[in-house]
């Protein structure tokens, strides 16, 4: 009965380049029968390769080599563009230029305030003979502002009215530290993400 399958599950018609060959008149048939018996990873077979850029010719190969080969020609072999990887390294990559360029805005030398840690602005109010009124103050859980006189740090800054500027720039400075905050959490979790992706490579199957 003539074989209609090659026994290495090699496609006769890809290795060899030849259309319409069959497992019967294939060159590789006894080489590729030794290779699906063979279970020493030393032990090779002289298989007949074809390619577009020459004819056939032979080529040694061990049973883990030509399995390879095989599944390469056969198995819908995926790439890093196919899997999805190289988009997503581009969008993250584009995303840290614009990260980049948006800390640029919040460097020193923006001229832009950005609050401490633990800091709010609070309203307070004072009593006078003729009426109350309503301040506003940066404040702080300890001693961290410049004095405007003594000697040691304070924990308040008198910010006037509200929608005076002195208000209006720290409270700007607030919202300004909340996002780089909110930021700061959301790029922890993507570099602990991305170093748990880098680890998942360091030993990957050769």
């Amino acid at each position: 009965m003539s074989r209609k399958y090659c026994p290495f599950s090699f496609s006769c018609e890809a290795i060899t380049q030849t259309p319409g060959l069959l497992a019967a008149q294939c060159p590789n048939l006894v080489a590729c029968s030794e290779l699906a018996k063979s279970n020493e990873e030393g032990e090779t077979v002289n298989l007949q390769v074809g390619d577009e850029a020459q004819a056939q010719h032979s080529v040694p190969m061990s049973a883990n080599s030509a399995a390879t080969l095989m599944l390469r020609q056969r198995g819908n072999p995926q790439d890093l563009g196919s899997l999805g990887i190289v988009p997503l390294m581009e969008t993250l990559q584009e995303a840290i230029t614009e990260l980049e360029t948006q800390f640029a805005q919040l460097e020193p030398d923006s001229k832009q305030y950005i609050a401490p840690e633990g800091t709010e602005v609070h309203a307070y109010a004072v009593k006078r003979p003729y009426g109350t009124y309503w301040y506003n103050k940066l404040a702080a859980h300890r001693e961290m502002f410049q004095p405007q006189a003594q000697q040691r740090l304070v924990r308040h800054i008198h910010l006037g009215k509200t929608g005076e500027p002195r208000h209006r720039e720290a409270q700007a400075g607030i919202e300004r530290r909340n996002q780089l905050v909110k930021t700061r959490t959301q790029l922890m979790t993507a570099a602990k993400a991305l170093e748990e992706a880098r680890s998942i490579l360091q030993n990957p199957l050769s």
